[in-house]
């Protein structure tokens, strides 16, 4: 469904919300020493997953008419160790994503986009989830859909998709599981 929803993505199930922004940092390449772009209104787990990966999260000013991250506070943040920005589509408002979307191409930088508030939710008439080289989403009881506890993250990169089956299922073989 998530697949169909979000034309030219690929869909990961996964436990949690937090657990699909560690998969979708990790599957990127986002380690020991890069620093990660988020709001600094957020749910702790958008932090907590920046620094399970080794990474230093940057807290950004959000907008105060959206709440959203804002992109002309983040142009001050952007360091040579920035690798990636985590906007948060925060209480089913979507972020500026044409915006973030440039900002990213400048500063070469992946897009993470947390859409765990934000299921349904449109930027342009496209569905949330679609802008970023990953998007998170969370199904835990507070959530716009929920199934009590679970997550999903989507990919563009056919290459990362596989890459964070295999973190996903600790590495194991798709041929031979448990080998």
């Amino acid at each position: 469904m998530f697949e169909e929803i979000h034309q030219g993505t690929t869909a990961v199930a996964v436990s949690n919300g937090t657990a699909a922004l560690h998969l979708a940092l990790v599957s990127l390449g986002i380690s020991k020493g890069d620093e990660v772009i988020i709001p600094d209104l957020t749910f702790a787990a958008t932090a907590n997953a920046v620094i399970y990966t080794g990474a230093k999260p940057v807290l950004c000013e959000v907008d105060t008419e959206t709440w959203c991250i804002d992109i002309t506070e983040a142009e001050k943040l952007v360091s040579k160790k920035t690798k990636a920005i985590i906007p948060v589509h925060l209480y089913g408002n979507p972020c500026n994503m044409e915006a973030i979307a440039d900002f990213s191409l400048k500063h070469n930088l992946y897009i993470v986009e947390d859409c765990a508030e934000a299921i349904g939710s449109k930027c342009n008439d496209q569905p949330v989830g679609i802008f970023g080289d990953a998007a998170t989403f969370s199904f835990f009881g507070n959530k716009t859909i929920s199934t009590g506890e679970g997550g999903m993250v989507l990919f563009r990169d056919p290459y990362i998709f596989e890459r964070a089956k295999t973190h996903r299922d600790h590495g194991m073989s798709r041929e031979k599981k448990y080998w």
